[in-house]
């Protein structure tokens, strides 16, 4: 007998998952010119023009700090909560002039918390409600994660730490339900920023209340009152597509630094240096780029980058780095406002100006009177400075003086303008400050956070 047909059955597969389509990253580098330099005459070059992938994602902190750029790549796709409120606090402004308040050799540097105001004063960083802990990549050299509270993996808000040596992995990958490593540091540069910032010497004990107790101070005298330029800061955090980073196989002749996407060259003395630029993209691949230096005999030097060396090794600490709730501000004690009149100063700058010739800077300086009233004369200068703090040699371009005579609250402004440099001031790259001075001899000098650069007179065509 035939046997009857039976209807087939479909075969299941079970639930088929979708594949997360993705783009693969190329980075592009086109060939950078060598460049022929006169020692003493920086040159600047954007790297944007060099590297370029369209579909790079803005994945990268990019920390301006006191003694260099430190690029990190962020991690959204495995910690997307901490990387959303990184970034958020970074929007805000909250890390704008940060101050880097604790520091133990060998093991991390932290920073986040406490912000350097206009007064100058250290103030508490403003917190949102605290992120979920995404403990899962470990705690290595070279990494940045969340500090959080003793005994509350969930109290994460604004502070972070770099973490500093290999061995903190045993250590702060197994407590508190492991601390959140959520980017970690990219090229060479920015490591030697990031060591260079940890070889800055704590005092112990601090002159500072706790708990900038355990901060770096730079230049520092002991027994004296902290000023804002022995403070190390975090004068900014941005969020990037690409990331650099440069170093040079001769520094003694040509050093080299990056500011954002801006390459600087700094000629120091006559021969050949090799300038190697590493661009990075947001999935981690990276191009890189090598021209020549060929710097022939000039004039000395301003402001030249000094090489940064790595710390001295020191066993890592035990204590996870701990966030601290806000705190009062310090008192006068421990850090000594310069003035009664807070000052601020606006104004765009251009990029380069020749010695000797027309250069249209402006720049105007608001004092606000803070809790009294004020009735004397405040003289300010526009300097050009080898450091952000102001040094003996540094070159005045523009001055002026007033009266003021505000009540609290109140405003003045004094603009200070220089429609040309002084043929006198040599070639090279400055930090723009402004240096304003009471009666009595005391100042205080604000760093603008722009730079300057002076290049060689340019050749004029002769008249017919």
């Amino acid at each position: 007998m035939k046997k009857q047909d039976r209807a087939r059955r479909a075969r299941s597969f079970g639930r088929l998952e979708h594949l997360e389509t993705r783009t693969l990253m190329t980075i592009a580098a086109a060939a950078m010119p060598d460049l022929n330099v006169a020692a003493g005459a920086a040159a600047t070059v954007s790297l944007g023009s060099y590297f370029n992938e369209p579909n790079a994602a803005p994945n990268f902190a990019i920390f301006d700090t006191s003694l260099g750029t430190i690029p990190v790549l962020l991690t959204p796709s495995t910690t997307p909560k901490t990387v959303a409120n990184f970034q958020n606090y970074i929007n805000k402004g909250a890390y704008t002039n940060s101050v880097v308040h604790r520091s133990v050799p060998g093991f991390i540097w932290q920073a986040g918390g406490f912000q350097l105001s206009s007064k100058p004063d250290v103030v508490p960083t403003a917190t949102d409600a605290p992120v979920q802990n995404e403990f899962g990549a470990s705690n290595v050299r070279g990494t940045i994660a969340m500090a959080k509270l003793g005994n509350n993996p969930n109290s994460a808000t604004s502070q972070f730490f770099f973490n500093e040596s290999n061995s903190n992995a045993s250590n702060l990958d197994n407590q508190n339900g492991g601390f959140t490593v959520f980017g970690h540091v990219v090229g060479a540069s920015g490591m030697a920023v990031m060591d260079a910032i940890a070889a800055v010497p704590a005092p112990s004990p601090g002159p500072m209340a706790s708990p900038l107790d355990s901060a770096p101070l730079q230049n520092y005298q002991t027994g004296t009152a902290v000023q804002a330029s022995n403070l190390v800061l975090i004068k900014s955090v941005t969020t990037a597509d690409h990331a650099y980073s440069v170093q040079s196989d001769a520094p003694g002749v040509a050093s080299a630094a990056i500011q954002g996407s801006i390459l600087i060259v700094s000629p120091i003395a006559a021969g050949t240096a090799q300038i190697t630029v590493t661009g990075y993209v947001s999935d981690g691949t990276a191009a890189t780029e090598t021209f020549r230096v060929n710097v022939s005999q000039g004039t000395p030097p301003v402001g030249t980058p000094s090489a940064t060396n790595p710390p001295a090794t020191n066993p890592p600490a035990t204590n996870p780095p701990v966030g601290t709730p806000p705190v009062a501000v310090l008192p006068a004690t421990t850090y000594q406002p310069l003035s009664d009149l807070t000052p601020a100063v606006r104004g765009a700058l251009p990029a380069s100006v020749a010695a000797g010739q027309r250069g249209g800077i402006k720049q105007t300086l608001t004092l606000t009177a803070s809790s009294d009233s004020v009735a004397r004369r405040v003289g300010a200068s526009l300097l050009l400075s080898p450091t952000t703090t102001g040094s003996p040699g540094d070159f005045t371009i523009a001055s002026a003086s007033a009266n003021v005579r505000l009540k609290p609250g109140r405003q003045a402004r004094l603009n200070l303008s220089a429609r040309r440099i002084d043929a006198n001031i040599p070639i090279g790259t400055y930090h723009v400050l402004v240096s304003v001075t009471n009666p009595d001899g005391s100042s205080s000098t604000i760093d603008t956070g722009k730079m300057l650069t002076v290049q060689p007179p340019r050749a004029r065509p002769a008249r017919r």
